[in-house]
């Protein structure tokens, strides 16, 4: 992933895309450009986390037109820390929803983090698009392979050709869990160092990914954790709570 700036605002982006899947835009914002007070500073683009509403709704209104998108075209999941993944067609948010799915174009679906990963899965043949929030909950519970379950049933989705992007999240040696949460998982995603629980999830989304069809050629990292970097993002876990939140936004663009 590398960053730009547009209209003020740092925003990361995948130039492989241009390469591969030009159709297909994704961007992922920093805490940076917004104006938001501390500690929300400055581009916090979450409600209810004790942010001024009118900030974070001015910071929404900030992306949404660097990007030239209308708030009626983007399609929100609630995030619930689960595993439920739906189709939408319209914009809007989708209650109970920690994914979203669309074969609409010009749909922006936009994914909130502040550690967990964003997820993008997207078939270039069928031009369907997936947006996942994968926190260590809705890993457990196979939100990956809930979501590409609904992909080969619903869209028959050549697996093999389609890309998957994984946006900034919290890196192994930053996120301590429970020994409760860590024996979860497998034990290749889990290290007990200096009697503490560490926990894997970027490699358990590769994983997953890999276990569901994709190519490992065809999977992108950020290279980036949200907790690593202070100055460039929110972290929920490194700010004890009182932390803003990314969005990650994907379109599929309208044909020419």
């Amino acid at each position: 992933m590398e960053w730009i700036e547009h209209s003020g605002i740092a925003l990361g982006i995948f130039p492989v895309l241009e390469s591969i899947a030009p159709e297909l835009k994704v961007f992922f914002t920093s805490r940076l450009g917004g104006v938001s007070k501390p500690p929300y500073d400055s581009l916090n683009l979450g409600e209810g986390l004790g942010d001024r509403t009118g900030d974070v709704r001015k910071n929404r209104r900030l992306i949404l037109n660097a990007l030239g998108i209308s708030v009626r075209n983007v399609a929100r999941a609630e995030q619930v820390h689960g595993a439920k993944v739906g189709i939408v067609k319209r914009g809007g948010v989708r209650g109970g929803l920690d994914g979203l799915v669309t074969a609409a174009r010009s749909l922006t679906l936009v994914i909130s983090t502040a550690d967990c990963y964003p997820v993008i899965i997207y078939s270039p043949s069928e031009k369907v698009l997936m947006a996942l929030h994968v926190g260590r909950s809705g890993a457990a519970h196979r939100i990956i392979e809930r979501g590409l379950d609904i992909l080969a049933a619903r869209y028959r989705i050549d697996i093999e050709h389609s890309i998957a992007l994984i946006g900034p999240g919290i890196c192994n040696r930053c996120y301590t869990v429970s020994e409760r949460s860590a024996l979860g998982f497998h034990e290749k995603f889990r290290r007990l160092r200096d009697g503490r629980w560490h926990l894997d999830l970027l490699s358990f989304c590769v994983t997953e990914l890999k276990r569901g069809g994709l190519k490992t050629r065809n999977i992108y990292g950020s290279g980036e954790c949200t907790s690593c970097q202070p100055d460039l993002f929110f972290s929920h876990r490194r700010d004890r709570g009182r932390a803003g939140r990314h969005w990650m936004l994907a379109a599929i663009s309208p044909s020419p």
